[in-house]
């Protein structure tokens, strides 16, 4: 099978959720996917596996742990996992850019998540009780990485569209430096769907990203940006998540913080 991209729908899962090369995957809690998951899924806490710097070594620890995670998800390479959550957030799509990050890129997350799924009546199972643990071996995929030093120097430049997903109140306390904003939860519709694709192209083209530069997203701590990330990546843009995000630039003495540009 082909990989069907970034996001898929309810119908796509269940059509495809007993193919021998899909795996779903909760990308919630311990707590929240024992009280009731996909049916059959596997568990990866996306939450846990963070990255706090742009060092060299905090990168590989990070992709090390991402691609233990992985295998205690019983994932072996090659397969799509399905990334749900209760709706289309920041956990689900963090899991699509960690198998991204750690040269898996089977990642995609399902549309609306468990909501979506229960509202067209499908069911919710206790979790299983054993997953069988995987062979999936991790690689650095440093294209989708971004660090500090790629959005000074691309910002300086201009060979790098920034996008700072953050809220308002962040933005207005300042950002980096050439950067564009756009919160995280514009791509969502009320229902907690992705908007339609043209619409998301035509909102980050209001920003000035159409996709004809690399584009970083950022945050606070990486999942917001890895939303975004979802969004460029669907729409085809050449995209990195700077995961180490605003908890590391606004901390570092030697990166400048610039007003929000209007």
């Amino acid at each position: 099978m082909d990989y069907p991209g970034p996001i898929v729908d309810v119908a796509w899962l269940r059509t495809h959720a007993s193919d021998a090369n899909v795996r779903v995957v909760d990308a919630r809690s311990l707590d929240q996917y024992r009280a009731g998951t996909f049916p059959g899924a596997a568990h990866l806490d996306t939450n846990q596996v963070r990255l706090a710097s742009s060092a060299p070594e905090a990168i590989e620890r990070f992709v090390a742990a991402g691609g233990e995670a992985a295998r205690r998800a019983g994932l072996n390479g090659g397969e799509i996992v399905v990334f749900v959550e209760e709706f289309s957030g920041t956990l689900a799509a963090r899991g699509v850019w960690l198998l991204d990050a750690i040269g898996h890129g089977g990642g995609t997350m399902l549309d609306g998540g468990l909501r979506a799924w229960l509202e067209e009546g499908g069911q919710l199972t206790r979790p299983i009780a054993n997953v069988q643990p995987g062979t999936f071996q991790e690689s650095i995929n440093r294209r989708v990485i971004a660090t500090a030093e790629d959005l000074l120097g691309g910002g300086e430049d201009g060979s790098l569209g920034i996008i700072d997903t953050r809220a308002d109140q962040e933005w207005l306390g300042g950002t980096v430096p050439a950067a564009k904003h756009c919160e995280w939860v514009r791509n969502l519709e009320a229902d907690g769907k992705f908007r339609p694709l043209n619409e998301l192209k035509q909102l980050y083209a209001e920003s000035g990203i159409t996709g004809d530069r690399p584009v970083a997203t950022f945050c606070g701590s990486g999942f917001r940006a890895a939303h975004t990330y979802v969004v460029l990546k669907a729409l085809g843009y050449n995209v990195a998540n700077y995961a180490p995000s605003w908890g590391e630039w606004g901390r570092r003495t030697d990166l400048p913080i610039a007003p929000p540009a209007r």
